[in-house]
C-alpha cells in the first residue's frame, strides 16, 4: 500500500503556534479596527441620509420610515457580514502564510539539534512554495559538506589500520586542524 501526501488538516498548519497565532492575531486585529472603523462611518453616513430624506418630506408616512429603518439594519448586517468574513478570511491566511514560514524552520531546527548532537542527518530540501529556501538550501549543503568530512576521515582511519598509519593520521590531524583554525 502506498502512502501519499498527508491529509490537510489545521492541526498540520500551526507547526509553531505562539508564532503563527501571534502574527495571524496582529494582522486580524489590525484589519478588524480599520474594517469597523471605517464600518462605523458608512453607516453612519447612511443613516444621517436616511434621516435627512424622513425631515425632508414631512408627509413620509410610517411605512416609509419603516422601509429606511430597516434598510439602516440591512446595512448594519451587511457591514458586520463583511467584517466577519475579512476577519475570517485573514486569519486563514494568516495561518496558511505563517505556516510557510514556521514549517521550514521547524525542520531546519530539527535538523541543526541532531548536527548538535553529533548526528548527520539527511536534510531534505524545502517544500516548493515554502520561504526561507536560500537557507534551507545553505543548511543542506553544510550538512552534506559535514557527511562527506565525516566520510573521508572515516576512509583515512581505515586504510591508516591497512597502511602506514603514522603519515595518514599526521594528514588528518593537518586537515583537522586546518578547518579549526578558520
Amino acid at each position: 500500500m502506498t502512502q501519499g501526501k498527508p491529509k490537510r488538516r489545521i492541526r498540520n498548519f500551526l507547526l509553531d503556534k505562539r508564532f503563527q497565532l501571534k502574527y495571524t492575531l496582529a494582522v486580524v486585529a489590525v484589519s478588524a479596527v480599520i474594517s469597523a472603523g471605517l464600518g462605523y462611518f458608512l453607516y453612519q453616513a447612511h443613516r444621517e441620509s436616511s434621516r435627512v430624506a424622513s425631515l425632508d418630506d414631512p408627509d413620509l408616512d410610517g411605512a416609509l420610515r419603516s422601509v429606511l429603518l430597516d434598510e439602516d439594519r440591512k446595512v448594519l448586517f451587511a457591514l458586520a457580514g463583511f467584517l466577519g468574513g475579512l476577519v475570517l478570511c485573514l486569519g486563514a491566511v494568516g495561518i496558511v502564510a505563517t505556516h510557510k514560514i514556521a514549517g521550514p524552520a521547524y525542520a531546519m531546527r530539527r535538523t541543526m539539534s541532531a548536527i548538535a548532537d553529533g548526528k548527520l542527518p539527511t536534510v531534505r530540501a524545502l517544500r516548493k512554495h515554502d520561504e526561507l529556501q536560500a537557507v534551507g538550501n545553505e543548511l543542506k549543503r553544510m550538512a552534506d559538506n559535514l557527511r562527506e568530512r565525516e566520510e573521508s576521515d572515516l576512509k583515512a582511519l581505515k586504510a591508516a589500520l591497512e597502511g602506514s598509519p603514522a603519515d595518514q593520521i599526521q594528514e588528518l590531524i593537518r586537515q583537522k586542524e586546518e578547518r579549526l583554525a578558520s
